[in-house]
Formats: structure tokens, sequence, C-alpha cells
């Protein structure tokens, strides 16, 4: 266990057994203590008895019995009487030395077994709610196990966020299939319906079989433009989106790319007006965020009112560059603004499937911006939807 979970159980444990060893070397002093000043005297006269015999002496042996530090009791009947005490001071010495540290031993041995015996059974219990993961919940451990317990639950909820993420992965791709199914079908048809009237109808008038011609060919172009999106989206999604940055004059890329889709507005018969401060540089993938830009300059001009103008505005404040994109036209609800930038999304009605494309542009300007470590965002009141790209501006 290398984790701050780990390094805290091993400490409690640690913690634990010195305390209970300490306790017991206390108690066990303590109990020495009063069991040799309760019990000692008594004790001593009964090992004394056991091992040593009194001996009546002569009065001229008195002074060598003295000598040689034999035990002297009082006089009885006149006589002296000596006793050898060498036995009961080997059997003292043994049952203070070797019994009582022996005895000591052994208690600090049962207790490590014991705090070992419940290390184990904490491992058990982890180990029981650890297997018990796999039922989706974690099973309540004792309160001293509640750090675990905390741990265990971040795990499960982060198995739990990679089912998802596996089930979501799962459904953006029936998805993605889905919307191939229908959004390469729908112009593939119109291409091999006018192919088949030109091959089974050669006396065709030229003007006529040249605008079936025409109408296939930008039903190609169409399904061409489609494939890229959707192979765009899928190398985003795949993480293999590289972000070169480099120093880039962010105005001269607002108006290179309100200037590429010129003749698109125009069609349209809406206007392209572009503010942009002099000098206004920023650190960004300039390929990519034209990509970006251009995709939402492209939606609004695709949902613009006739005769209206889009507007594409150039900010810089502290360290963030703010691009800011307006038309007006049909309002969004907010239910749809919050799925604007969802892959495939298209709008009922107005901004919806009746202009073509299949709804990835918007998605692939959020996987640009985000790559850059931006924000972009939509609001609409009043008949003008806005869409506000930030990014750091990334310059010291």
């Amino acid at each position: 266990m290398r984790t701050m979970q780990g390094i805290d159980t091993r400490r409690r444990l640690v913690r634990g057994l010195l305390a209970r060893l300490g306790a017991f070397a206390v108690a066990f002093a303590l109990a020495v203590w009063g069991a040799h000043a309760l019990f000692g005297d008594a004790l001593s006269a009964v090992i004394a008895d056991v091992t040593s015999v009194w001996v009546e002496v002569p009065e001229e042996s008195v002074e060598l019995y003295r000598m040689l530090g034999y035990q002297e009791d009082s006089m009885a009947d006149g006589h002296y009487r000596f006793r050898d005490l060498s036995d009961y001071r080997a059997v003292v010495s043994v049952i203070e030395g070797p019994v009582v540290w022996s005895a000591f031993a052994a208690g600090l041995v049962v207790i490590s077994a014991l705090w070992c015996a419940r290390a184990a059974r904490e491992v058990d219990e982890l180990t029981w709610a650890v297997s018990e993961m796999g039922t989706g919940a974690v099973p309540e451990l004792p309160a001293h196990l509640g750090a675990a317990h905390v741990e265990l639950e971040r795990l499960a909820e982060r198995d739990r966020a990679r089912e998802r993420a596996a089930q979501a992965a799962e459904q953006r791709k029936n998805e993605l299939v889905a919307y191939l199914a229908h959004d390469i079908k729908t112009p593939l048809t119109s291409i091999v319906g006018y192919l088949a009237l030109l091959a089974e109808e050669p006396g065709l008038p030229e003007d006529t079989r040249a605008r079936y011609a025409g109408t296939a060919l930008a039903k190609a172009r169409s399904l061409d433009a489609m494939m890229d999106e959707f192979f765009e989206i899928t190398r985003y999604n795949l993480g293999a989106m590289p972000v070169e940055r480099e120093r880039v004059d962010a105005g001269m890329l607002v108006r290179q790319v309100a200037d590429e889709l010129y003749p698109r507005a125009q069609a349209r018969g809406v206007s392209i007006e572009v503010d942009v401060p002099e000098g206004a540089c920023a650190f960004i993938d300039p390929d990519k965020m034209a990509r970006a830009l251009a995709n939402i300059v492209r939606n609004a001009v695709a949902f613009a009112d006739r005769g209206s103008e889009v507007r594409c505005l150039l900010e810089q404040a502290g360290h963030m560059t703010r691009f800011v994109v307006s038309d007006r036209g049909k309002e969004i609800s907010p239910a749809h603004l919050e799925r604007i930038f969802e892959r495939f999304f298209r709008e009922d009605g107005a901004r919806g499937a009746r202009h073509g494309g299949a709804g990835l542009g918007l998605a692939i300007a959020r996987e640009i911006i985000g790559a850059h470590g931006g924000t972009v965002t939509a609001t609409s009141e009043d008949g003008v939807t806005t869409f506000t790209v930030e990014v750091p501006t990334g310059l010291a």
C-alpha cells in the first residue's frame, strides 16, 4: 500500500501495537511490584523453608557460621540455629530473572499475536469489501476502517464512471452508424436517381441532361464534404488532433475567414461585418482555429435572415482572446442551445435539417477550441444568436 491510505493504516496499526505493548509493560511492572509488596515475604519464607533446613550449632562454631553468611535464628533451648540459603538465593534469582522476563516476553508475544490477528481481520474485511464491489455497491465497514471505505467508494465510483463512459461510447458508435446510414443514403439516392435517368433516357434534351448532371455532381460534392466531417470528428474523438500553436495576427485570421465565406454569404443575401482591433495577436494554431471560426461563421450565414448581417467581433482582455459571432434570424430555444454543440445535432425548423450538413460543424469547432484550452458558448435572444469563443491569448 503506497497510497496515503496505506501509510495512515500502517501508522495506525503501529501506534496501536506500541500503545498496547507500552500499557502491558506498565501493567506488568505494577503487577510484579504489587506481588512483591503483598506476597514477597511470605513467598520468600516458603522458598527458604523448602530449600534449606535449620541446623543447631554449638556455641564455639557460631562465629564461623556467621562468617560464612548463614542465616541465624533465635536461640531455642539454649542452642544456636543456622541454615544455608544458597539454594534459596539460586531459586529467587531464577524467579526474579528468567521466570519474570520470560513471562514478560510471553505477554509481549501474545499481545503482538492478538494485534496481528486483528490486522489480519481488517485485511479480510477489506478483501471481502473489494470482492463485493463487483455487485456495484461497497458494503459497510467498521468505523476504524472509515477511510478505507471512502477510498473504496471512490474506486467504485470510478468504475461506474468508466462503465458509463463505455456505454456512452457504445451509444455514440451506434449513433454514428445510424447517422451515416441516414445522411449518406439521402444524397446517394439522389445521385443514383439522376445518373439512372441519364443512363436510361439517352434522348433527354441537352439542357436537362446538364441540369441532372450538375445536380448529381452537387450531391456528390455534398456527400464528399459530409464524409470529411465524419472522418474529422472521429479523429478528434480518438484524440488524434495535434494543436501546433504559433504567434498569429488574430484580426487577420478573422478577416480571412470572412473573406472565404463571402461568396456563400452573398449567395444568401447576407453581409459579413468584421470589427477587429489592429495588432491583436494570439498564440494559437491558425489552421485549426480558422476551421473552428469558419464553422461558426458558416452556421451564422446559413441561418441569418436575408438582407441581415453577420457580425464578427474580436476582443482581448487580460490573458483571454474573445471571438464573437452574431446573426439575426430565428431564435433558438434554451433546450436546443444546451445541445447545439453535440455531434449530429440539427434543430427542427429554420435551423434544422433543411440546411443540410451532418450536424458536425459546431461539434468540431468545440473540439478544436477545447484543445486550445478555451470555451465556446451560445446565446439566443430576440432573434439574435451569438456565439462566443474564448481562448487563452498565450503571449507573455
